[in-house]
């Protein structure tokens, strides 16, 4: 279900906009208007009539309930062209069309958007029809409704798209000419077995009903000609509004026997209604569509489905290397944790021949060591294997007179080293100066701990002497 949309009608004199809402079959009309170019400020100075006349259609209608818009434009501002290429792969024809085309299409130097859908007339020709126009238009109809947030889903000829519609509801008929009769021109599509085959375009006011019933009798003679088929057309006469010009050509349509199926084959029909039935969401078959390329309507994913498909390739790719490659780096790993676990079993079983289990080499290696040493008397500090087996006494005295104040009347009677333990002994002249060294040594990064194991005065109450326990 579309909801509500911008329907607009185009050509050189004005728009005709309708705000539609559809729902299921039903096409309610919520709010129209007809904004002519002429009556428009400046008309005759403004270099962009459309984008002048959507201002003022804004002005008239509220277009904030709309997002999607169908467009159909005059059939007289599209090229039709119907040939012959040498194959018959709809891929390739995208790829070759617009070089094809680009000799029959009107302007020099003009881009175009063309459209196109095979036709199956015989069976060893490769019939194409085809519809252009130019691009200049479309990308001033989509950067125009840009401005009132309304993104085009359908730009289509207007006439050819209300024949397609006829079909659509018709598919059961025989050969047929479809006339679409507007102010803004005539438009002639000749349907043959399902499918539209030739569309010709009349300016308005320049043929006359009967000119234009002679140029259908000739379409319908040039086409049995090239096909080499001898059938007759039903023709369908689709207008506005009644009108006496449209009845004259009405009789005049009754007069070319031989080529139609009779008078009575003649019918009229409501061109309003064909159109409104065209929505955003709903395809029409063989109708032309000029929202392509970057002026496409379709989704984000649609449109850029070769770009994402390729990004996520890279993505796979690109995890799959990764993943490789930390294959291969935890293979190194484990390599090189094997060797390490071989090496300490090797120093392991060197080392302690009489142990048979073996279950974690390093573990058990550290506690046989713990235990060994606590066996033999010798204690295992923290830093005692490794931190004090370079430090030497000339270093310690050094440190020793850095910290100890000059000043400080003190006399040293024992230095005793061993294994990272300083025990110093000695007098001084009284207690504060036994906690002043001791502040001072605690002071220095070289000693761990330094503890006041006794302090006394002497015998003859003098002197004071003490015992320092320092840890390296």
């Amino acid at each position: 279900m579309a909801g509500s949309f911008l329907h607009l009608e185009l050509d050189n004199s004005g728009i005709k906009a309708l705000i539609v809402d559809q729902n299921y079959k039903l096409a309610l009309i919520k709010g129209d208007c007809r904004v002519r170019f002429e009556d428009l400020p400046d008309s005759d100075k403004n270099p962009d009539p459309f984008g002048a006349g959507m201002d003022r259609v804004a002005q008239l209608l509220d277009l904030r309930a709309c997002s999607t818009a169908v467009i159909f434009v005059s059939p007289l501002l599209v090229s039709f062209r119907t040939i012959d290429l040498p194959f018959g792969s709809e891929k390739k024809m995208k790829q070759v069309l617009p070089f094809e085309l680009e000799t029959l299409l009107p302007g020099v130097n003009e881009n175009h958007i063309s459209d196109f859908h095979m036709l199956d007339i015989e069976k060893d020709s490769n019939w194409v029809l085809s519809a252009s126009i130019a691009e200049s238009r479309v990308k001033n109809y989509v950067t125009t409704l840009e401005r009132f947030n309304i993104k085009p889903r359908i730009i289509a000829p207007g006439g050819y798209a209300a024949a397609v519609e006829f079909l659509k509801t018709h598919k059961d008929t025989s050969p047929f000419v479809f006339l679409h009769v507007a102010d803004s021109g005539t438009a002639l599509v000749l349907v043959n077995n399902q499918k539209p085959c030739v569309v010709r375009t009349f300016p308005p006011s320049l043929i006359s009903p009967e000119a234009l019933a002679e140029s259908v009798k000739q379409t319908i003679m040039g086409f049995n000609q090239k096909t080499g088929i001898d059938i007759s057309f039903d023709v369908f006469v689709s207008s506005d509004e009644a009108s006496a010009e449209t009845e004259r050509i009405y009789t005049a349509l009754k007069k070319i026997p031989g080529h139609t199926s009779g008078p009575g084959s003649q019918k009229k029909i409501k061109s309003d209604a064909l159109l409104l039935n065209i929505s955003p969401d709903r395809s029409v078959k063989y109708l032309f569509n000029f929202c392509r390329g970057k002026y496409g309507s379709g989704s984000f994913v649609k449109t850029y489905s070769s770009n994402i498909a390729a990004g996520v390739i890279l993505f796979l790719f690109l995890l799959g290397m990764v993943m490789v490659n930390a294959g291969f780096d935890n293979t190194k790993l484990n390599k090189k944790i094997a060797a390490i676990d071989e090496e300490a079993f090797s120093i392991f079983t060197a080392s302690f021949p009489d142990k048979k289990k073996i279950l974690d080499p390093y573990l058990q290696m550290k506690a046989n060591v713990s235990a060994a040493m606590k066996k033999s008397g010798t204690a295992v500090g923290k830093n005692s294997l490794s931190k004090n087996k370079n430090v030497k006494i000339v270093g310690i005295m050094r440190e020793l007179s850095q910290k100890i104040d000059p000043a400080i009347d003190m006399e040293i009677s024992s230095f005793l080293y061993n294994k990272g333990r300083l025990v110093l002994s000695g007098s001084t002249d009284n207690f504060n100066a036994v906690d002043t060294i001791k502040n001072r040594l605690e002071s220095s990064d070289f000693f761990t701990n330094v503890s006041i194991s006794s302090a006394a005065a002497d015998s003859k109450g003098n002197r004071v002497n003490f015992k320092f326990i320092i840890e390296m």
